[in-house]
């Protein structure tokens, strides 16, 4: 069996810190030969380039970490393989015509060329089964795996949020609710806050505009359906589990209105408005309107309480792993290896890479060896330590 490394969730972009960069070419160097897979979201697309050509976009995020450029390009040049899946922040790196791009920019001739592999949903490899996993996170799922059109929940929050503020620290805590991030952002970014808290609220609106009736998913449906059977023959799979597969994934947030605005969390800040209107009338001696905004907003406030604090049915690490045993059980995949949730994940048959960017308490920067037979491959975690 091909010696196989899997890392994911780097996120790359222009300010990523220097110790990133390097870990990931000492890592490369260290495995001449290999097949490093890195299971999505090896750039951040969306917070680095948004509203960006996607060809542009790519190009540009690779001309931008020149060392990571050249290690990556080096090491398949050299006769290892690199597989890259495409993430929810990076879709491009996924498109069929894009695999050009990536190759020129990784100075690739020849056979070297087809050592590269890229793929918009997941990869095979006899029993072992790669991909991202944003397929089954309501807010970063894409309407079909195939084609990415429309903006995910998650994809708008970083073009409309994140990179205009720059705050990029909220990156990691999409599973918060306002109040946090609101307190968060005056510790993180001092003067700033208000205007990245106005961008919240700018941003929140526009989803919930853009979502439900607004949303229109239909052109994006039917291309990735007529892609589906190309795509079926590249992974090796009956063309009936693909449309499995397909199945499996979930409904984008912002396909519904309610569910965009529970998401963000609209009602209890609608219910703190109407608490703060009624302070505020109060302070001024005005009671009936007193008692009516706090008694809305109480009333409101108290409604969302009770509908409980989680919005996401589950989290998204929980629901990796339901829907890596589905996966499991409708492909016939011994080992279902995912990234995305930026949690680290090792079981009978699942296997999660964590960020290599971001880990979580880890000893070092996570990622995977695959090992065993093509027919009953084992994860095994491993950690790049910097010294």
């Amino acid at each position: 069996m091909t010696r196989t490394l899997v890392l994911g969730d780097l996120h790359l972009v222009r300010e990523t810190p220097g110790p990133v960069i390097h870990a990931l070419v000492r890592l490369v160097e260290a495995h001449r030969g290999a097949r490093i897979v890195v299971a999505g979201d090896l750039f951040d697309l969306s917070a680095d380039h948004p509203r960006t050509r996607p060809e542009v976009a790519l190009r540009d995020a690779l001309d931008t970490q020149a060392d990571a450029r050249r290690a990556l390009g080096e090491h398949v040049d050299r006769g290892g393989e690199l597989w890259l899946i495409a993430g929810n922040h990076d879709a491009a790196v996924g498109d069929p015509e894009h695999h050009g791009v990536i190759a020129d920019a990784l100075s690739l001739r020849g056979e070297a060329r087809e050592r590269l592999r890229t793929t918009p949903w997941f990869l095979r490899d006899n029993g072992l089964h790669l991909e991202h996993g944003h397929f089954y996170d309501p807010d970063n799922a894409q309407v079909h795996p195939l084609y990415a059109e429309v903006r995910s929940l998650g994809v708008h929050f970083v073009e409309e949020f994140i990179a205009p503020t720059g705050a990029y620290r909220y990156l990691n805590s999409n599973d918060d609710t306002p109040l946090k991030l609101f307190t968060r952002a005056f510790t993180w970014y001092g003067v700033r806050a208000p205007y990245v808290i106005y961008r919240y609220f700018h941003t929140a609106i526009s989803a919930m505009l853009g979502s439900g009736p607004f949303f229109d998913g239909t052109r994006e449906m039917e291309r990735g359906r007529a892609l589906e059977s190309l795509f079926a023959k590249e992974v090796g799979l009956p063309h009936e589990v693909v449309e499995a597969l397909v199945g499996l994934g979930v409904l984008p947030t912002m396909a519904s209105l309610p569910a965009t605005f529970k998401r963000v969390y609209f009602d209890r800040v609608l219910a703190t408005i109407a608490l703060m209107a009624g302070v505020g009338a109060l302070s001024q001696r005005r009671y009936g309107l007193a008692t009516w905004a706090l008694g809305v907003g109480a009333l409101s406030m108290g409604t969302s309480w009770a509908l409980g604090h989680d919005r996401y049915g589950g989290t998204v690490p929980e629901r990796l792993a339901r829907s890596a045993a589905m996966v499991a059980q409708t492909t016939d995949a011994r080992l279902v290896v995912m990234g995305h949730a930026h949690r680290e994940a090792l079981s009978d048959g699942y296997a999660n890479t964590g960020s290599f960017s971001f880990p979580r308490d880890a000893p070092g920067r996570p990622f995977l060896e695959i090992e065993g037979s093509p027919a009953a491959p084992r994860a095994v975690r491993r950690y790049f330590i910097e010294r």
